[in-house]
C-alpha cells in the first residue's frame, strides 16, 4: 500500500498538469481544405480504445470520409450496401490489404503503423476515403470556422500537423511548433 500512495499521487498530478490546446486555422485556403489538426509525436506509448473504430460502405461511398484512429486500434468495415464491395487499403504508396466485403457483412483490421491509410473501392473507382493512424490521441476535427480543441495535452514542445485530402502535398508538409505548459494555449494557424 505504501507503495501504491506515492503512484496514485504523481498519476494525480499528471492529470491537473495536463493542459489543453486550442485554435483556429485563420487561412481560409486551409480552413475550407483541412479535416484533421493532431500533434505528430508525444512521449510515451499509448494504449488504443478496446472499442473498434468503425467504417461504413453506405451508397457507395465510405462513412465517415476520414476516420482518425491510435495505431494499434482495429478497425470494423461495415457494409451496408445490397452489392459487393472491397476495401484497398495502401499506406505511404504500398497496398497494406485488399478485402472484399460481401453486402451487409463485417470484417476488421488492426492498423498497425501511424500514417495516413487511403482507402479504395475496385468495384466503384468513386470511393474514397482516409484513415489518420496516429501515434497519440491528441487530434480534433475543426468546425467549419476552423475552431479546434485538442484536451489533456502534458507540457511540452510539440509539433501541430494538419490532415484534408484536399490539401497540397506542400501544405500537409506545414508544421505549426507550440509549447504546451502554464494553462490553456492558443495556435493561430496562418
Amino acid at each position: 500500500m505504501r507503495a501504491l500512495v506515492p503512484l496514485l499521487a504523481a498519476i494525480a498530478a499528471g492529470a491537473v498538469d495536463a493542459q489543453t490546446l486550442s485554435g483556429r486555422i485563420e487561412d481560409p485556403g486551409l480552413r475550407r481544405k483541412t479535416a484533421l489538426v493532431y500533434i505528430e509525436a508525444a512521449a510515451g506509448k499509448f494504449a488504443p480504445p478496446a472499442q473498434p473504430a468503425v467504417m461504413n460502405q453506405i451508397r457507395n461511398t465510405y462513412a465517415p470520409h476520414l476516420l482518425a484512429v491510435l495505431a494499434g486500434q482495429k478497425v470494423e468495415f461495415r457494409s451496408g450496401d445490397p452489392e459487393l464491395h472491397n476495401v484497398n487499403g495502401r499506406q505511404s504508396k504500398q497496398q497494406i490489404f485488399n478485402q472484399a466485403v460481401l453486402p451487409h457483412q463485417v470484417f476488421s483490421k488492426v492498423m498497425e503503423k501511424a500514417g495516413i491509410v487511403h482507402l479504395s473501392c475496385n468495384v466503384h473507382k468513386e470511393m474514397s476515403a482516409d484513415i489518420a493512424v496516429l501515434q497519440n490521441p491528441y487530434f480534433a476535427q475543426p468546425d467549419a470556422n476552423g475552431q479546434f480543441t485538442i484536451a489533456g495535452v502534458p507540457p511540452g514542445k510539440y509539433t501541430v500537423r494538419i490532415f484534408g485530402d484536399q490539401l497540397s502535398d506542400e501544405q500537409r508538409a506545414r508544421v505549426f511548433p507550440v509549447t504546451v505548459g502554464q494553462g490553456p494555449v492558443t495556435l493561430a494557424m496562418r
